[in-house]
């Protein structure tokens, strides 16, 4: 019987536990109408939800008026909402049908969050499965194209997505509407030859079927390979990820040396910055310009990565976010007690100390030691700027503080991040990086402001 199948391939799959309430979403056509019949008489936990689209004038409101009597006669909570997608559409300048997509699953998320349902349940069935594969087969796509649709599938809203008929064809759903009598609306697009689906759906699936009678009997195990497949790609896909990449400061560095040498390169690096926004067309030119000089910078809406020379001589390419560096001036008008946090950038904690007999200069960049009674107040905190000059410990001339960051060869982010402490309009030190001559511990200092700078997670490490 259809119920026990049903019953089975929600156990099987662990879609839902028998005491959670599930959201249906209901259109009013064959497929949920089964569905909903299907949670009716196996005593499952439901309500109905419906979106009326305003796309087909007063059968769409005809949709809505029918749902609403099936959940009255089920006695079941129902919601009800009504968009002019058309509009919206337009507004977004998005398709009807992407509008419609994001309308009613922002809307379904919604609902399952304030009502408490444990998930959302879509009547997506067997032929549902073969159609998507071929138009992503058709538009082009990987292993995660060709698998189709997942039973069950947490979406990035937090909402739990269900497919509790995905066992059955669309013939079997029709059959068990027929025996039971069932009702349902005929959405009058269903038969258009304008959407691609329908095209498929209508003569492709057809021959498919005659070429092979068992189409439905294979296509389930045949996605089983597939998402096993993609499973264990994505396994590789990761181990090779952390056996190339460097972290450099919050950047990440793939080095060329390591690139070029793995088998099939282009494919993972396609797949391993797609989620940083990046096109195939653009790993392949990355690709490329391993082959020339460095220097080359490729973007994305989020994202920069530049063929890039660290300063241990490697090349390769730089993974940079593309995060605005905030804009803003600390001002100190007294020595502080207690570590300063700027901007939510980095910490910085000041002592001021008597110079020690036997004093020796730090090696580490990110503790200057400077003259105490040079530093007149207010000090000034703030990002550097085109035309910042400076004197650097140790050289007789002034020098452009973009000239420093680029001999420090300085990633982007680096740079961007680079903050100066300035004393009546001059540079005191270069946070983290070099301190200015001027204010230098001499024979004659007698207090030393001890100034340890301190990295926080969105600031580069000091190189």
């Amino acid at each position: 019987m259809v119920e026990q199948e049903f019953l089975g391939y929600i156990n099987e799959n662990r879609l839902f536990g028998s005491m959670d309430r599930v959201l249906l979403a209901v259109s009013g056509g064959l497929d949920s109408m089964v569905m909903t019949e299907l949670f009716y008489r196996t005593n499952q936990l439901f309500a109905m939800a419906h979106v009326n689209f305003s796309l087909r004038g007063a059968e769409s409101d005809a949709d809505a008026v029918f749902v609403q009597n099936k959940a009255e006669q089920y006695g079941v909570p129902f919601h009800l909402i009504r968009f002019d997608t058309a509009a919206i559409a337009a507004e977004r300048g998005i398709s009807i049908q992407m509008a419609a997509r994001d309308l009613r699953y922002s809307w379904f998320a919604d609902l399952c969050r304030q009502q408490g349902y444990a998930c959302l349940a879509t009547a997506h069935h067997k032929n549902d499965v073969l159609e998507t594969l071929l138009l992503n087969l058709t538009r082009g796509t990987g292993l995660a194209g060709l698998h189709g649709i997942a039973p069950k599938q947490e979406r990035s809203d937090s909402a739990v997505l269900v497919r509790p008929v995905l066992f059955a064809t669309r013939s079997q759903l029709a059959e068990y509407a027929r025996v039971h009598a069932l009702p349902y609306r005929e959405d009058s697009s269903n038969a258009d030859d304008k959407y691609a689906r329908n095209r498929l759906r209508h003569h492709v699936v057809p021959v498919l079927n005659e070429l092979n009678p068992g189409l439905w009997q294979t296509l389930p195990r045949t996605v089983e390979r597939l998402r096993a497949a993609e499973t264990l790609v994505d396994t590789e896909l990761a181990r090779s990820w952390t056996e190339v990449v460097v972290q450099h400061g919050q950047s990440v560095f793939l080095p060329a040396a390591k690139l070029l040498i793995l088998p099939e390169v282009t494919f993972r690096l396609a797949a391993w910055l797609k989620p940083f926004g990046f096109g195939e067309e653009q790993t392949n030119q990355m690709l490329d310009s391993l082959s020339r000089s460095v220097g080359q910078v490729f973007a994305s809406p989020t994202h920069q990565i530049t063929h890039d020379r660290l300063a241990d001589g490697n090349t390769g390419l730089l993974l940079e976010s593309l995060q605005a560096v905030p804009k803003y001036e600390v001002t100190l008008t007294d020595w502080p007690d207690m570590p300063i946090d700027v901007a939510g950038q980095f910490t910085l904690t000041i002592d001021v100390v008597d110079k020690p007999i036997d004093f020796r200069p730090p090696v580490d960049s990110r503790i200057a030691f400077l003259d105490a009674e040079r530093l007149t107040f207010p000090l000034i905190i703030r990002p550097w700027k085109q035309g910042d000059r400076f004197r650097p410990l140790g050289l007789r001339g002034h020098k452009l503080i973009s000239d420093l960051l680029n001999d420090m060869k300085l990633t982007r982010s680096e740079r961007q991040h680079t903050v100066v402490l300035l004393c009546e309009s001059q540079i005191a030190w270069v946070i983290g990086r070099r301190i200015a001559h001027a204010f230098r511990v001499t024979q004659q200092t007698r207090h030393i402001a001890k100034i340890e700078f301190h990295a926080s997670r969105l600031y580069p490490k000091s190189t």
